[in-house]
């Protein structure tokens, strides 16, 4: 679902697309889905999204620890 989301934003710079992305993130997902997204980021997981990945470090950079 991330890598979709991500493909809706892809048309702006990719530092306001990652934003962008990790606005709806923050907003929408769940706190299991944050987490598993954490997860499959930290494991290096290759199927991500670039803007994706950036718009999970950015929500980790928010609130450190929190998800």
């Amino acid at each position: 679902m991330g890598n979709d989301i991500a493909r809706q934003f892809a048309h702006l710079p990719a530092p306001e697309a990652a934003a962008a992305i990790a606005r709806h993130i923050e907003n929408f997902w769940t706190p299991s889905m944050r987490r598993t997204l954490e997860s499959l980021v930290a494991e290096g997981e290759d199927d991500l999204d670039p803007l994706l990945v950036d718009a999970a470090g950015r929500l980790a950079m928010e609130i450190p620890g929190a998800s």
